[in-house]
């Protein structure tokens, strides 16, 4: 063993070199890399802040919150920055990571989706029930999407009218022209209501100029456009739910890091448990500015709804005969 002699001490040279080299290596290798926050982009098919467009900013409220350092997510806007009509598609390219929209702006791509409005259900229900593991899997393969959420569920569509007239019982409504949309089409046939084609915003001239007598739309959100002061009558019971969907590119899911995509998961968790309160507590809001301001109720009976199911059913089954027989077997409670 060599040693030598330094102003009185004795050092031991091999053990010197060895400290030395393990110093070096130390400081030349590289140090961890905290992982970079991730900002993801979205999109709403309605303005964020109305009726519609609120739950889905309180999701991305909840990420964004808990997500700092981890993963965010930006809201481009809603229809103004990308037309709803178009907002899937861009999830499907990446164009979008995110957006918030309902299955009847995706129908051509994947008309299952609208089986979940027929849905007696909620969330929680069609995750354990398997309905809505098949809809996420028909998203992954058509769509290039994961079914992320889902809120509206438990928010009915209604009709309402803008005249008091006597309206008793559905036969009374044969020869009216309403506003509708595609998910009226089967109800109006029967009952030989005329749909119009109206543009929301252009629905209140329509309405007061009488071109229209009322209009197909769900419980929550006629005071959006101010439809609510020319509303005279609501016929109940509501049928069919309201689906919003949070949809996200798949890629963009599966190349999240398991810390990010743990801030997306807890927050779906949160989310759908809040909902079940957000839910019933605007429900009963709104019924109570409804009579507040002035809307009369007809009730047509429990027939009313059955029948605008089942025929909503029968649609879907000519488009998708297989598909929507098995969804309808795990979206309705035995």
């Amino acid at each position: 063993m060599i040693m030598r002699a330094m102003g009185g001490f004795r050092v031991e040279t091999r053990w010197l070199s060895a400290g030395l080299a393990s110093a070096a290596l130390l400081f030349a290798a590289p140090m961890p890399i905290q992982a970079q926050e991730v900002t993801l982009k979205a999109a709403v098919f309605v303005p964020p802040t109305t009726t519609y467009g609120i739950p889905f900013k309180r999701f991305v409220d909840r990420v964004n919150e808990t997500g700092k350092g981890v993963l965010q997510i930006r809201i481009v806007g809603g229809p103004e920055a990308v037309p709803a009509n178009n907002q899937a598609d861009a999830v499907k390219s990446g164009v979008l990571d995110i957006a918030s929209i309902p299955p009847a702006y995706y129908k051509s791509n994947m008309v299952e989706g609208d089986a979940q409005i027929l849905s007696d259900m909620t969330v929680a229900e069609q995750r354990a029930s398997g309905a809505y593991a098949m809809l996420n899997k028909i998203a992954n393969d058509r769509m290039n999407a994961v079914y992320l959420t889902t809120y509206g569920m438990g928010v009915p569509f209604h009709l309402y009218l803008t005249k008091d007239a006597t309206v008793a019982k559905p036969d009374d409504l044969k020869g009216l022209r309403l506003r509708g949309q595609p998910n009226y089409n089967a109800i109006f046939k029967q009952y030989n209501i005329a749909s119009v084609n109206i543009a929301a915003p252009e629905v209140f001239t329509a309405l007061e100029r009488g071109v229209v007598q009322g209009y197909g739309w769900p419980l929550w959100g006629i005071n959006d456009f101010g439809w609510d002061k020319l509303t005279k009558v609501r016929v109940d019971p509501g049928f069919y739910n309201v689906v919003v969907n949070i949809l996200m590119n798949k890629a963009s899911y599966d190349k999240l890091s398991p810390a990010q995509r743990k801030v997306i998961d807890d927050a779906v968790a949160w989310f759908e448990a809040d909902t079940l309160t957000y839910t019933a507590e605007n429900t009963k809001a709104t019924l109570d500015a409804q009579e507040k301001q002035g809307i009369k109720t007809v009730n047509f009976g429990p027939e009313f709804k059955k029948v605008a199911v089942q025929l909503y059913w029968d649609d879907l089954k000519k488009l998708s005969p297989d598909s929507i027989a098995k969804l309808q077997s795990l979206l309705i409670k035995k």
